[in-house]
Parts: C-alpha cells; sequence; structure tokens
C-alpha cells in the first residue's frame, strides 16, 4: 500500500484539489493500512473456508472416542480432489438426500467410512466388520473396536455404486448405515483431520475405540471366523 500511495502522492501533489486528498490520506494512512490488512485477512479466511478447511464442532457422542461431544475440529475439503476416499476415513458429509436423517437442524454428520461402492459388508458375532468375504483389519482402528447389530437385525449390507457405508466408532451409540443406508459419494463434504480443541487432545485424529469396546475386544473377542457372507446371529441392543 505504501507505494502505491507514494505513486498517488507524487501524482497529485501538483493540483490543489490533489493535495487535500494526500493530505488527508497522510493523516489517516494507518487507519487505511489497518483496513487493507483486514478486509485482506477477511478475503483470505472465505476463500480458505469454502475451497480449503472449514471447522466444525461435533454434536453427539456418536464417534467416541475418536472424538467427544464439544470437540472442535478441521475438516480437509479439497483432499478428495487428490485422491479417492479411503475405507477408514473419517467424514463429514451433508444430509440432504437421505430421507430419514434429513434436516435443517442437522445438516451435516460426521462417521467413519467402511464400505465403498460395490462392497459386501458383514457384521460378525465377534463384532468384527467383514468387507468382501475379507475382516477388517486396516487402519489398525477396525480391529480394537467392535460394531454391533440394530433392532432391524440386519448385519449383511451391499454399498450400492455412487454411494458410501458409514457407522460411528461408538457402535451402540450411533445412527448410521445400518439405520438408514447409504451416503452419495456427492454428500461428502470432506475428511476430518484435526481437532484443534480441547488442548488436551489437540493434533491429528486417529481411531480411538471406547472404554467398553478395549475391553470387549482384551476379554471376550474369540479368533475370526471362516463363515461366509450371510451369518446369522442375535441381534445386538442399540
Amino acid at each position: 500500500m505504501r507505494r502505491f500511495y507514494l505513486l498517488l502522492a507524487s501524482k497529485l501533489k501538483y493540483f490543489s484539489w490533489g493535495r487535500a486528498i494526500v493530505n488527508h490520506i497522510s493523516r489517516h494512512y494507518r487507519l487505511y493500512e489497518n483496513l487493507e490488512a483486514l478486509y485482506t485477512a477477511l478475503i483470505l479466511a472465505l476463500l480458505i473456508k469454502t475451497f480449503i478447511f472449514e471447522a466444525y464442532k461435533i454434536p453427539s457422542k456418536s464417534m467416541c472416542d475418536t472424538l467427544k461431544e464439544g470437540d472442535r475440529i478441521f475438516v480437509n475439503k479439497f483432499l478428495y480432489d487428490l485422491r479417492p476416499i479411503h475405507v477408514g476415513d473419517v467424514v463429514v458429509f451433508k444430509t440432504k438426500g437421505i430421507p430419514p436423517i434429513e434436516s435443517p437442524d442437522k445438516p451435516y454428520y460426521i462417521k467413519r467410512v467402511v464400505g465403498l461402492p460395490g462392497d459386501r459388508l458383514e457384521i460378525m458375532d465377534d463384532g468384527h466388520l467383514r468387507r468382501n468375504g475379507k475382516i477388517l483389519e486396516s487402519p489398525d482402528f477396525f480391529n480394537e473396536n467392535f460394531y454391533t447389530v440394530l433392532y432391524n437385525r440386519k448385519r449383511n449390507f451391499v454399498v450400492p455404486e455412487g454411494c458410501l457405508y458409514v457407522f460411528g466408532d461408538n457402535s451402540m451409540n450411533s445412527s448410521d448405515s445400518r439405520e438408514w443406508g447409504a451416503v452419495p459419494i456427492d454428500n461428502v463434504m470432506g475428511k476430518a483431520f484435526f481437532r484443534y480443541w480441547p488442548l488436551s487432545r489437540f493434533g491429528l485424529i486417529k481411531g480411538v475405540p471406547t472404554e467398553k469396546a478395549q475391553e470387549y475386544v482384551k476379554r471376550e473377542r474369540p479368533l475370526p471366523r471362516e463363515s461366509g457372507f450371510g451369518n446369522q446371529a442375535q441381534a445386538a441392543e442399540r
């Protein structure tokens, strides 16, 4: 701005009205400089929010203990322009167009991706997830957590084309694809990747099962069964 001001002053100083303008700017130069900095910061913040990162507050316990109610996170909005969505990614998505959960009061959900288009999923008796005939083991979180069958007793799913299946990490306290089905890929806003509040958990987002899940896995989980897609078992409480 200083260079622009000096250039302007050099052109206007030959006119009486121009000198008045230059004198006015000289007296209020610091104010104009601060306004320019504020304007630039606002434009930059708007561009970042629109195209790069956006902040969200976690509204519920469905992703505990990975994300706890009240946590504040950043979502990467451009990552999926560079690479496809991966199983295990924690994503924020719009509820618009998903009839069971579409609501102006809750326009966004956050869940973990467990299935990609065309995948066959099965919730096993031991709480493991089976994807296309193989136990989900990557990322490691899938080995440390367990998943339950809801009141609808459904444990086998096929992911439609152009869609994802998403589950909450806190399986016994989550409304997710087990209940209301698939999420269109076009609804995905981005990947949740960083928690900035509270400071005690500041850092990259990693999978952390609930204490109950950890106790169950350590004490009760048997070795994975080799049975095929379509096993039946009693439904667990939601």
